[in-house]
């Protein structure tokens, strides 16, 4: 999987940018402001439709646009094919000119983001790292997003109505609801359980058994034996009276916790260096994992590289993977890059 080119259009500050890749490992360099994190930002928005930062697509637009357009040709085990995100009246992604949704756009272009500034916070915060695992559990499976979807959904129906403080809420209406939610959720928790377990098989594998990902399903506090529809139904009925007084609902696929271990600790209680180090392992075995699943590699996008890991583990990403295309930003030139792209800050 690789990256040809990119052009890039009324996107935060850049207009009339384009810029060509080399298929292994290209490294974008220039003063800050320049526009560097905007590209892997571009790339980033292809692969998933939205930024990787907590903002709207209307914010990525530059103050001097009505709306952006970013195209990409990309390269992968079936041929060429062009890549279109454009936000005009509306936001629209397209592959060869056609609208595409994601699970379709991500057979030929899964963007990897690793970054200083997000490490840490992955680490740290429940929901980040939830969302880090969903990522790459959509790498390995792009239906895995019918499921995130469809689940989501039917939680915004029923929080809508728990929080309907105006009517009253029937049993009937309320249980609907919880059988949905019960049959999706079953499906996201046993395919996190089945990711997180591989993964760790693969972390074993190529670094041994020290580092571990964890993972807790949301479940009642009298629920036990594994997970299945029924079960998790069965816990949707035990809170129930909780959450008709707390208008939310308490358990689910969206309260599961993960958590990054270290020989048991937690990785939270480690320094900042060995936090990027073991994150970047958890990286490596999923990248070992898309390899096998995909027989080819993700993109991996790095955001000053230089700040979010040591040079050790950049040495690692780049002589363990040759084969896998690196997009990568810092403030300066680096020789270990084969292709360099520096960014002239505008005036």
């Amino acid at each position: 999987m690789v990256v040809k080119n990119l052009e890039i259009n009324g996107f935060r500050n850049l207009n009339g940018f384009t810029i060509t890749f080399g298929q292994e490992k290209n490294l974008i360099f220039g003063a800050n402001g320049s526009g560097k994190t905007s590209i892997i930002e571009a790339l980033f928005l292809l692969g998933f439709g939205k930024s990787f930062l907590p903002v709207s697509r209307r914010e990525l637009v530059n103050f001097n646009a009505a709306g952006f357009f970013i195209n990409a040709e990309v390269l992968d085990n079936s041929g060429e094919n062009r890549v279109t995100a454009c936000l005009d009246k509306g936001f629209s992604l397209k592959l060869n000119n056609e609208s595409a949704p994601l699970t379709q756009i991500s057979r030929c272009l899964y963007p990897l983001f690793f970054s200083h500034s997000l490490y840490s916070q992955t680490i740290d915060g429940v929901p980040l790292l939830r969302k880090l695992v969903d990522r790459f559990l959509y790498g390995l499976s792009a239906l895995y997003l019918h499921d995130i979807l469809r689940y989501n959904n039917t939680l915004k129906q029923k929080n809508t109505l728990l929080k309907n403080l105006a009517r009253t809420i029937h049993n009937s209406e309320l249980n609907s609801w919880n059988a949905l939610l019960a049959e999706t959720g079953s499906k996201i928790i046993e395919k996190r359980m089945a990711f997180t377990e591989r993964l760790n098989a693969t972390i074993g594998d190529r670094f041994g058994g020290a580092l571990k990902l964890n993972y807790e399903p949301a479940r009642s506090a009298s629920a036990s034996g594994p997970v299945s529809a029924a079960s998790l139904l069965a816990d949707l009925e035990r809170v129930k009276g909780s959450e008709l007084r707390s208008r939310r609902c308490l358990i689910g696929p969206q309260r599961d916790r993960f958590e990054v271990a270290v020989g048991g600790k937690k990785l939270q209680l480690f320094s900042s260096g060995e936090k990027k180090k073991f994150l970047i392992m958890l990286y490596m075995a999923f990248i070992e994992m898309f390899r096998r699943a995909r027989s080819e590699y993700p993109v991996f996008l790095i955001d000053d590289y230089d700040a979010a890991m040591d040079e050790s583990n950049l040495e690692y990403v780049l002589d363990h993977f040759p084969a896998m295309q690196v997009i990568a930003t810092s403030v300066a030139r680096n020789g270990r890059f084969a292709n360099l792209c520096e960014l002239k800050k505008e005036k």
